[in-house]
């Protein structure tokens, strides 16, 4: 009984320090979240506080600019507004980044904690902000350039964002394509035919080849996936000629299939499909001929499905590439051009089609961008795959 007694004040001395120790934790959950919050709200107060100056000074010069009028002065005005236009710009994506910090700091408290403090925590999502913001500058200065009238685009200093948005640009690109003697249409049916084609037989050729590569041993298979490999290595600028001289031999020059069938040998999906199908189980594949599937089956219904995100990988990089190419060098038929040529066409016309330019420049790239943005998690996965065996 004495036994029994002592073991139940144990268990009970243990109950209650367990539970104290949450409180304690509790306790001090609380106080850093509150210390949190103090500490967030002092550095945007400083961060809004700046951002406030900063805007208001760049207000004092733009109207004493305006005052002034031309003169010798204008030059110094100009710069002051650029570097406070930079310093705003700053400003503002440090406030995204820490705001961001903020979110996820406080809907996400019981993640597992990294082995670095606040400040390190801190520290990495400014300079993934940062990161983020040059990153996406570009993408954001052509779509405001397409938005903006022709007097905006030649403003100097420029601005980001255009203070009269309009939709001429890309009206006026309509118009000019429509005076063309072929018709628009025709280019983007061109266009989608041989990205089309050119990605899917991309994307078959790769995976049937990196089948056979990742699964079964052959003699010469190592041989030709070092060639692979090394094919990786060249641009399409140095395979340029070749292509050219090998179509040409084939009488395919000024057909779809110039393009397309170059396509088709991209070393690129080859090797990211063999690395990904190297971490496929190969039980899979022997239980499956075990119960009699053949080849074709094995390949479609088991490999495929659990390749999907290396081809839709594949899939991103063959489009980007075809959707962008004008075909110039191996398609002189106008009614056979691409759209990227037409448009691009339309930009060499001059100054007075640099809003045109501008939104030509948004056309082309909505695409590659959209596809993309759809997949960019299986992306994600094929990087962090291609590399990892069995």
């Amino acid at each position: 009984m004495s036994m029994n007694n002592l073991e139940n004040k144990s268990s009970g001395y243990d109950l209650e320090s367990i539970l104290a120790r949450r409180r304690l934790e509790e306790a001090q959950a609380k106080a850093e979240r509150k210390k949190f919050l103090l500490i967030s709200f002092l550095i945007l107060a400083v961060l809004a506080a700046a951002l406030i100056v900063v805007s208001v000074q760049i207000g004092k010069i733009e109207a004493y600019n305006q005052q002034v009028g031309q003169g010798l002065i204008e030059g110094a005005i100009d710069n002051d507004i650029s570097v406070y236009m930079v310093i705003r710009v700053a400003v503002i994506a440090v406030m995204i980044g820490y705001a961001l910090f903020m979110l996820v700091k406080l809907l996400k408290p019981k993640r597992r904690k990294p082995n670095r403090s606040f400040w390190g925590d801190l520290g990495i999502y400014l300079l993934m902000s940062i990161i983020a913001v040059a990153m996406a500058f570009p993408l954001v200065f052509s779509i405001a350039s397409s938005l903006k009238p022709l007097d905006e685009l030649f403003r100097f200093p420029p601005k980001v964002f255009p203070q009269h948005i309009t939709l001429d640009n890309f009206s006026d690109l309509i118009v000019v394509l429509g005076q063309s003697w072929v018709p628009f249409s025709r280019y983007l049916t061109n266009t989608v035919f041989i990205t089309f084609v050119g990605t899917f037989g991309h994307v078959l050729i790769a995976s049937m080849a990196a089948f056979v590569l990742a699964k079964y041993d052959f003699p010469g298979g190592k041989a030709f996936f070092n060639i692979v490999v090394t094919a990786l290595m060249f641009s399409g600028y140095v395979t340029g000629i070749p292509n050219y001289i090998i179509m040409s031999k084939l009488h395919m020059i000024d057909t779809y299939w110039a393009v397309i069938l170059p396509a088709f040998a991209a070393p690129i999906g080859l090797f990211l499909m063999k690395q990904f199908m190297e971490g496929l189980p190969t039980v899979l594949i022997e239980a499956a001929q075990i119960d009699g599937a053949s080849q074709l089956r094995i390949f479609w219904t088991i490999v495929m499905p659990n390749v999907k995100p290396a081809w839709l990988t594949i899939i991103i990089f063959s489009v980007q590439n075809l959707w962008n190419t004008n075909a110039s060098t191996v398609i002189y038929s106008e009614s056979k051009k691409t759209l990227v040529y037409a448009l691009q066409q339309i930009q060499a016309g001059g100054i007075a089609r640099t809003g045109m330019a501008a939104a030509v420049t948004v056309i082309v790239m909505i695409v590659p961008i959209s596809i993309f943005i759809l997949s960019q998690s299986q992306i994600l996965e094929t990087m962090a795959s291609s590399g990892l065996k069995e």
